[in-house]
């Protein structure tokens, strides 16, 4: 499977990959890694809890075992994963629609030191997104603003851990250590060390999953 790329024209980055569902989606989402250009190394932070489904993770890159203790613990350790690095965030259970060129986003990150992060979109997933067309427009509807800045939406409204480039800095804060829906924490955090947040435009990902992890 030959997503790890080299290319002297572009930057290369660490992809972390969260895993917990076994075999449901993973080899789906792996295929279509050929379409991410700038992979340095993998490393998956697995929650499945199966010592064999880690071993079997381990011939695409490392793999860290959180032991089936839930979302927040495993974000504790890709946080820690991350080594003081801008990473990349991919959940099993979403795919590649198009080609997506990290060395890009990465750019977008350093001449905006204000974005937390620049995300993928994706269609939309959740009751609310159908109704109102998609993730931004849902968005919308609940009084959040965007704004496309040269290229990019910009937002204070949501940290999302859907597929996404992070900056270094929001990795070494750490992750909550306590309290429901965490992301949503996190993203309080974030607005207070005053970052905003980014969407590239357009639908580049698919959300194949349904939650069915503990621990958020």
């Amino acid at each position: 499977m030959a997503f790890l790329q080299t290319d002297e024209r572009c930057a290369v980055t660490r992809v972390l990959v969260g895993t917990y569902r076994k075999r449901l989606h993973i080899d789906a989402c792996l295929a279509s890694m050929d379409k991410l250009k700038g992979v340095d190394d993998v490393v998956f932070i697995d929650d499945s809890g199966d010592p064999e489904h880690c071993q079997w993770l381990s011939q695409y890159g490392k793999v860290i075992d959180v032991g089936g203790k839930g979302y927040t613990v495993a974000m504790r350790h890709a946080c820690e994963a991350a080594e003081g690095q801008e990473c990349f965030w991919l959940e099993e259970d979403f795919t590649f629609l198009k080609h997506v060129n990290l060395a890009a986003m990465s750019e977008i990150l350093y001449y905006r030191p204000y974005l937390a992060e620049i995300s993928l979109l994706r269609g939309p997933h959740f009751p609310i997104e159908h109704h109102y067309g998609g993730v931004i427009e849902a968005l919308k509807a609940k009084g959040h603003s965007f704004t496309e800045v040269h290229g990019v939406i910009e937002h204070t409204a949501t940290f999302t851990m859907n597929p996404s480039l992070i900056r270094a800095e929001v990795f070494a804060l750490g992750w909550p250590q306590h309290g429901r829906f965490t992301e949503e924490i996190k993203r309080d955090l974030l607005l207070r060390q005053g970052f905003r947040f980014g969407y590239l435009p357009g639908i580049a990902v698919a959300h194949d999953g349904i939650r069915s992890g503990h621990g958020y």
